[in-house]
């Protein structure tokens, strides 16, 4: 009868244990958690640059017999160095978007190029490999 008393005690006792919670210590470890920064779309922004580049050179084509010497050679200046901006930019859009915005900035250097022709004086130096001779 002890044994049977014991054996009932001892399956009491674990049934206790197994249905209270538990209480040993857990130390629970942060969950690994990726941050991606959100990145901007470039693509769309160099889209709108080479877009207002090529705004800005039809005005000064547009507007080139109204303005000063000057005022042209400020304004060529100002658009090379914003063409060869944009164009280093291009090199780090996704090869998705390089397309595209390369096309437009293709267009925007032909008619820069265009302008820098009418620019040029007949008797000046040649700078562009179009009035080469030969060419």
């Amino acid at each position: 009868m002890k044994i049977i008393t014991i054996a009932v005690a001892g399956l009491l006792a674990g049934t206790l244990l197994t249905a209270s919670p538990a209480h040993a210590e857990v130390t629970a470890h942060p969950l690994p958690v990726r941050v991606y920064p959100l990145q901007p779309n470039l693509g769309s922004d160099l889209r709108s640059e080479v877009q207002d580049l090529l705004q800005q050179i039809s005005d000064l084509d547009d507007s080139w017999d109204n303005i000063t010497p000057e005022a042209r050679q400020q304004r060529l200046a100002q658009l090379q160095q914003q063409v060869t901006i944009v164009d280093k930019e291009t090199r780090g859009l996704p090869a998705e978007q390089q397309p595209q915005v390369q096309a437009m900035l293709g267009m925007a250097v032909i008619k820069l190029a265009n302008i820098l022709r009418r620019a040029q004086p007949p008797d000046s130096p040649c700078y562009l490999p179009s009035c080469l001779p030969g060419l």
